[in-house]
């Protein structure tokens, strides 16, 4: 799929004067125990939550310059992911959410600006969706990533629905340091729709018909939280 991971890194410089007399140790036990309490963690997924958003994310990987995964033949990955969200868009209007694409079309859009359209709306949930590749030909299947524990149910909610919708099979729900996952302070996933390095899948995912059978599944994996539409806005709200 071509992303990034970040590796968190905190440097403290200026901590070792009389007025802070705390060991190197007792300082990485704050900071450990500042992450795990409410209201203290680097990136708190404040607003919108699992029962409330309204808005979705959809960030279609790559584009422009960044082709991501090269298909064994067709369409590679930019493309697919593309033409994907463009169909799970309709599909969640129709459900009453607001959709927000970070690209509609072939262009390539930094990873901190996808981040930032998703934290700017704060009653939003994000979903990325990608393409696999693998050395191995062999490799096959669907995945979906989180990185705030949070969004554990969000992607396996949409994992649920994918999973085995044009003959693959889930690969599972995991955790990882994707960019766009780290950085953002909404529910997120990253969805890996199956490998175009296999010629099987790739045949499957250059079909449209499958391409609509999967946004169809990716729109019902968002909403199903919701009971199949969006939450009615508060007042207020």
């Amino acid at each position: 799929m071509g992303l990034p991971s970040l590796n968190s890194k905190v440097e403290m410089t200026g901590l070792t004067t009389p007025f802070f007399p705390f060991t190197g140790r007792t300082l990485l036990l704050l900071l450990a125990l500042c992450l795990f309490l409410p209201g203290c963690a680097l990136f708190d997924q404040g607003g919108a939550d699992l029962s409330n958003f309204r808005t979705v994310i959809l960030d279609p990987g790559h584009g422009g310059y960044d082709h991501g995964a090269r298909a064994v033949r067709g369409m590679d990955e930019k493309m697919l992911t593309l033409d994907v969200a463009r169909r799970v868009k309709p599909l969640l209007e129709r459900r009453g959410y607001h959709v927000v694409m970070t690209r509609n079309t072939d262009i390539f859009i930094p990873l901190g600006t996808r981040t930032s359209i998703s934290n700017t709306h704060a009653d939003a949930a994000f979903v990325s969706i990608h393409c696999n590749w693998a050395n191995r030909r062999s490799a096959n299947g669907v995945e979906a990533y989180y990185f705030n524990s949070r969004s554990a149910p969000f992607a396996a909610n949409i994992l649920r629905e994918i999973a085995g919708c044009y003959g693959s099979h889930s690969r599972g729900v995991k955790f990882a340091r994707y960019y766009v996952l780290h950085h953002n302070e909404r529910p997120s996933t990253l969805l890996e729709l199956g490998f175009i390095s296999n010629a099987k899948e790739n045949a499957s995912l250059q079909d449209p018909s499958t391409r609509q059978r999967i946004a169809e599944r990716i729109a019902s994996g968002i909403s199903k939280i919701h009971g199949g539409r969006a939450p009615v806005a508060t007042s207020g709200n």
